[in-house]
């Protein structure tokens, strides 16, 4: 396959040239002046010379997009894309303990230039790699992490069943010790047992870490993590594993998504990833963690930097949606106050009022995402020093917190986008369907986003008697001092985020105490009050971008922040405006400031509209990457019979 790949590739060798911008599609020096080198360096945050080399490294021909292709070719391509990635040495497994940002920058690149690539990215390196790493000791070490850098190892993430994924606690796969023969049998004991969505397992894994409950002489101590071997070297399958593909998908199908299969396996007992718990071999059980619920947790530990990969590849795409609207938009003339086509439609109103808000809310969630990735680097673990649990419990929530509200934007974003880009934005070559696909994916990967936000929320509810959150439940308890011209101000704005957050957490914990029994808890917080759980999981979690957003502008220079402050109050506007109707029902805003909102959203679209597509510079993405015929010279582009790909004959030597 790896052949085949190359051999189309040589053929085609022509490309369209992605640097040929129009003139419009330039930041020109109109609106509010900042250093939009400076802005980048604050959003990129971390490693810029990581970033800078991946950057110049995908301008190699592989990494130039191809739309019309066959699901094997797509997948070969997907890896031998990730292997030129892999092979510049430019980040490592070992990150993790050193520089694990570098980690996360990886996969924003990755997320630039492929989906694809930075979903198998991410099983590789931090669910795959990190569990080793984290759970496993020395010889788990020796034997895979070089290979994990290199590729020669490929592994798999094998903890959803497809009758267990967020309740994953009850899962049915098995690890039976057989002291006789100093070995476990991993087996597969029904169809709902067997590992669902598994990245990687169709066709490229050589191993996977195997979640599964240990049982010894009949007792179950809980979930933990197996390395068990699923494909030799050569490629074919190990006895006794089963591997389905699953086929094409709505997105992403550069990912060779598997189902495995384990008909009693067996491994020796140095296959279990022995960094918590041991296996004598008279079969002895001892754990560092008492009870099984917080083994599971433990050993599932890599899904809380999964969500900052998440994230991190969500950004990606809602930046790369925005630069191609935006310069789209100031490139496609239409019907101007002459009845002529000699306007921008990004003069037009209705494309600001869609665009400029998803631009200072992705503005805005980079800038939480940065306090997120400093947070968790704080109690990673990965330096063998045990967190503080106060600490650990608020990383948790930040964590469970971010993604999706990153997703979430990321398909808000890809489809405003589409649309606003019209029949064009509807190409495949124009990259908005794979950024929509993508965000499907991130919505449901790392914790389906709704029950993260259960999760941010039962968590949140154990943290009030803090000094912080008290302050929060008093904010919430009267009318907010706001008026028409002070509802966008810095101070009125963090009071209306920090008195949404304490109300409805005052008011779902009011609920919660009236439960008698344990059933009475569960019926009331599934059954009848989801949707504060819901409200109260988003209010924490916007509160935390804005609160993050805030401390940017104070630490950034004027050079940054004068751009930071009109943005950042954009973001604010927007989610007020999104839940106006709660804060006017509850009293905590007038009808005459509620009015005020969308006109405030007006002004602030209108005064940073001259400064959106430098806004977008920011971002830091280079045109190669970017590469949509649309937010470069479209016009020439469609001179030729293009098929819809910036590959072929029909486009001179680039």
């Amino acid at each position: 396959m790896q052949g085949i790949v190359r051999r189309r590739i040589e053929v085609i060798g022509n490309h369209f040239d992605v640097h040929q911008r129009l003139p419009q599609q330039r930041s020109g020096g109109g609106g509010i002046q900042f250093d939009a080198e400076r802005l980048q360096k604050l959003l990129e945050h971390d490693n810029w010379e990581t970033r800078a080399k991946l950057k110049e490294l995908t301008k190699q021909d592989i990494f130039i997009p191809r739309y019309d292709m066959d699901l094997r070719d797509e997948r070969e391509l997907a890896l031998q894309r990730l292997r030129v990635l892999c092979h510049s040495g430019l980040f490592s497994i070992l990150d993790f303990r050193h520089n694990p940002l570098n980690i996360f920058a990886a996969h924003e690149i990755a997320g630039f230039c492929d989906p694809s690539v930075a979903t198998k990215m991410t099983v590789q390196f931090n669910l795959f790699g990190g569990t080793i790493l984290k759970l496993g000791t020395k010889v788990h070490h020796d034997q895979l992490l070089a290979g994990i850098d290199s590729l020669a190892a490929i592994g798999c993430f094998a903890l959803t069943e497809l009758g267990y994924g967020n309740n994953a606690v009850e899962m049915e796969t098995t690890a039976t010790f057989d002291k006789q023969a100093d070995e476990f049998i991993i087996h597969t004991p029904t169809t709902v047992a067997q590992k669902y969505w598994i990245t990687n397992s169709a066709v490229h894994a050589k191993w996977s870490a195997v979640f599964a409950q240990l049982l010894i002489d009949g007792t179950n101590h809980g979930i933990h993590g197996f390395l068990v071997r699923i494909r030799n070297e050569d490629g074919s399958i190990c006895p006794g594993v089963r591997i389905e593909d699953m086929g094409h998908k709505i997105g992403c199908n550069g990912v060779d998504n598997g189902k495995l299969w384990f008909n009693n396996v067996r491994i020796p007992r140095q296959g279990l990833l022995d960094g918590n718990s041991t296996v004598e071999r008279d079969g002895t059980f001892h754990s560092k963690i008492s009870k099984p619920r917080d083994r599971f947790l433990k050993v599932a530990d890599q899904l809380l930097s999964g969500r900052i990969c998440i994230a991190s590849m969500m950004q990606s795409g809602s930046k790369e949606a925005l630069v191609i609207a935006f310069r789209y938009a100031a490139s496609r003339l239409a019907v101007g106050p002459r009845g002529k086509s000699d306007t921008a439609i990004l003069d037009y109103q209705l494309q600001q009022r869609a665009l400029l808000p998803l631009l200072a809310q992705t503005i805005c969630l980079n800038l939480g995402l940065s306090y997120v990735k400093d947070r968790w680097a704080e109690v990673s673990g990965f330096d063998g020093i045990v967190p503080d649990p106060e600490r650990f419990k608020e990383v948790i929530m930040l964590c469970c917190a971010i993604k999706p509200l990153c997703a979430w934007n990321c398909q808000e974003t890809a489809t405003t986008c589409r649309e606003r880009c019209g029949g064009q934005g509807y190409l495949s070559c124009n990259r908005f369907g794979a950024i929509l696909g993508f965000s499907h994916a991130g919505m449901t990967a790392e914790g389906d986003n709704r029950v993260l936000m259960q999760k941010v929320a039962k968590e949140y509810m154990s943290t009030m008697k803090a000094a912080a959150v008290q302050a929060r439940l008093k904010a919430g308890q009267t009318p907010l001092k706001a008026t028409p011209s002070t509802i966008s101000s810095p101070d009125v704005i963090q009071q209306c985020f920090a008195a949404r957050d304490g109300r409805l957490l005052g008011l779902l914990a009011k609920k919660m105490a009236a439960a008698g029994t344990k059933e009475d808890t569960f019926d009331i917080w599934m059954k009848q009050q989801s949707d504060t759980v819901q409200a109260l999981g988003m209010a924490y979690a916007e509160r935390e971008t804005i609160e993050a957003s805030y401390r940017a502008i104070q630490q950034a220079p004027e050079s940054v922040s004068g751009i930071l402050r009109p943005v950042v109050a954009l973001y604010a506007m927007k989610v007020i405006e999104t839940n106006l109707g709660w804060y006017m029902s509850e009293g905590m805003l007038s009808t005459e400031v509620g009015a005020a909102v969308p006109q405030q959203i007006r002004d602030l679209c209108n005064e940073l509209g001259p400064s959106g597509q430098k806004l977008c510079d920011s971002f830091g993405i280079p045109d190669h990457l970017i590469a949509a015929p649309i937010a470069t010279n479209w016009v020439e582009y469609n001179k030729v019979d293009n098929q819809g790909e910036l590959y072929g004959s029909m486009f001179k030597s680039a």
